[in-house]
């Protein structure tokens, strides 16, 4: 059996110092067949690499990219939207002939959660107050931290490792902080008191502010599932695979609950955190995956009647006191009664608790729920506190890369949209491989 090493350098603070040596005959192992575990698959091809097995324990490929049909149309649970700068995701749409299509983005219900009815929407005076803070003060001032919109979290500053409330009332852009509250804490992203403005700047960028300006938002008409499904179709993955141990050394061993396989480099999409059920875990390891926090994040489609055809958000359920309400509601397409409703919830309250407060939702409306259809529960949004980051938790991930033959990608290195997670894996397969 070969032993393939790795590249070292004399320099620990040069970022390729565990670098895998160029051949491409080392056996890789990716655990996961999402969005990033697959594109970190794809890279590695075209790079060369031809033995690459991707480990996942569902039956299915595609993680939080959950599409299903119903009544002849495709519906999403999970991410369901790309826009026109997110290169990495919409270079696999073109490579393997994926249809898309642009998305209305403006027609949209904002609902008063007290009464349950629409809100009247801003006179002209707020809008013309919107237009400038965005175009003078937060343009501007994403402006600044441009690098953020890359791949990784390298040289974060310090001034954006507190709750994005905070940093934002300090910059005047309270109205801005109403738009992007929408788009942020209604997509399940957490509030704006809790999260650090890192990660706010990174997922609204100017790249992505842009985007929007210029309607640049596509959906998938069959589903965006599908687009992970003919990717996963060229490469080899194992479903339903349950690993049991893995263990470093000369090489990778996993042991799974069918054989055991061995690799000379490993790839871990997955949550790092449920990777320390089975991973011989270094004490960097265990310190740095115990700090990521979850949000309980579901979507609720169901069938109802009598309700208004057209998106809808909550604004007074953006805040963790609301917690079990609905933040958000899709209405995917205009002439049936399908809607799929988004809740933040606190990992204690029941199905049955939320479904109530959807109906009590779409009641003042006339709206009847008549059945609920499909729901999933995600685990959602990997993230860590403004303390960690302020302490420089993403330099330590950084630094851990290679070490034990094992890379780090997934949702946490940057970001929970379906692109950031898939190119800063596509990022990492260049850097290191």
């Amino acid at each position: 059996m070969c032993d393939f090493g790795f590249e070292t350098k004399r320099n620990s603070n040069d970022p390729t110092l565990h670098k895998m040596k160029n051949d491409k005959r080392i056996r890789i192992g990716i655990i996961g067949a999402g969005p990033a575990g697959l594109t970190a698959a794809e890279t590695l091809r075209d790079k060369g690499y031809s033995d690459v097995t991707l480990l996942e324990k569902q039956n299915h490929s595609g993680g939080k990219c959950r599409s299903f049909r119903h009544a002849g149309f495709s519906y999403e649970l999970g991410a369901g939207i790309v826009s026109g700068n997110n290169h990495t995701v919409l270079n696999l749409v073109d490579k393997y002939g994926i249809k898309t299509e642009r998305t209305e983005t403006s027609s949209v219900m904002i609902m008063d959660s007290k009464t349950g009815k629409p809100l009247n929407p801003p006179g002209w005076m707020e809008k013309l107050a919107l237009i400038y803070q965005l175009v003078f003060k937060y343009r501007k001032l994403v402006s600044r931290f441009r690098a953020i919109a890359e791949p990784g979290w390298s040289k974060i500053d310090r001034e954006l490792c507190v709750p994005f409330s905070q940093w934002a009332d300090k910059k005047g852009i309270d109205l801005i902080t109403k738009e992007l509250a929408k788009y942020f804490t209604g997509f399940g992203y957490g509030y704006f008191d809790e999260i650090p403005a890192a990660y706010v700047l990174k997922y609204y960028s100017l790249e992505t502010s842009n985007a929007f300006l210029h309607k640049a938002i596509y959906k998938f008409p069959d589903g965006i599932q599908g687009l992970w499904n003919t990717v996963a179709k060229t490469h080899r993955i194992l479903y339903d695979t349950t690993i049991k141990q893995i263990e470093r050394d000369k090489t990778v061993t996993i042991t799974t609950d069918a054989e055991r396989l061995r690799f000379d480099a490993l790839i871990i999409t997955s949550p790092l955190d449920e990777a320390l059920n089975f991973l011989d875990a270094s004490s960097e390891e265990t310190s740095l995956f115990s700090k990521i926090i979850y949000y309980d994040y579901r979507d609720y489609a169901c069938t109802v009647t009598g309700f208004p055809k057209i998106t809808g958000f909550i604004p007074g359920n953006f805040v963790s006191a609301r917690s079990g309400y609905p933040v958000f509601w899709y209405k995917r397409y205009p002439d049936d009664d399908y809607y799929t409703f988004y809740v933040i919830c606190d990992w204690k309250i029941s199905d049955d608790e939320v479904k109530k407060n959807i109906q009590q939702i779409v009641r003042p409306l006339g709206g009847k729920v008549t059945r609920f259809e499909e729901a999933v529960r995600w685990k959602y949004f990997p993230h860590v506190s403004p303390e960690e980051m302020r302490d420089g938790y993403f330099d330590k991930l950084e630094n851990l890369q290679g070490k034990n033959r094992t890379f780090y990608a997934g949702e946490l290195p940057n970001f929970s949209t379906v692109d950031q997670s898939a190119s800063y894996a596509k990022k990492l397969v260049e850097r290191f491989f």
